[in-house]
């Protein structure tokens, strides 16, 4: 299986990527994109890998926001905003002795078959406008 580099790329900037860089590596590809999202410039991750004959792609964006350790009401939040999310979920990350919140989704597909349908352009789509909903909510 050959992963569609061009054809995810074509996508993230038919979807209003500013930039793309692409990383490939053995049976993995990295795209990292810059979006306009609620006027500022936020980095959008993808990775694409192979899963038996699928391709299997992982959504991510780190919010800039550093939270000091949370508690229980924190938790509550996030549950809060995941029921709001229509793909994906918020989960936090540790760093040193901060956290990030960080949304993540997932995408399986037909690598030959890519764009034969809308349903990768609306993964890659719906997980922006998601993004795009936790950051006006935790501003």
């Amino acid at each position: 299986m050959t992963i569609p580099v061009s054809d995810i790329k074509k996508t993230l900037i038919d979807l209003g990527a500013l930039e793309v860089t692409v990383q490939e590596e053995a049976k993995t590809t990295m795209f990292l994109s810059i979006f306009s999202i609620g006027g500022e410039r936020t980095g959008v991750f993808l990775i694409a890998s192979e899963l038996g004959t699928q391709l299997f792609c992982q959504f991510f964006s780190t919010f800039e926001q550093l939270f000091d350790k949370p508690g229980v009401d924190f938790y509550e939040v996030l549950d809060k905003l995941n029921t709001r999310l229509v793909i994906g979920h918020v989960q936090l990350k540790k760093e040193g002795d901060d956290y990030r919140i960080v949304y993540r989704s997932n995408h399986v597909g037909d690598p030959e078959a890519l764009l034969a349908n809308r349903s990768f352009r609306n993964f890659i789509s719906f997980s922006v406008d998601m993004v795009g909903a936790v950051a006006n909510d935790i501003s």
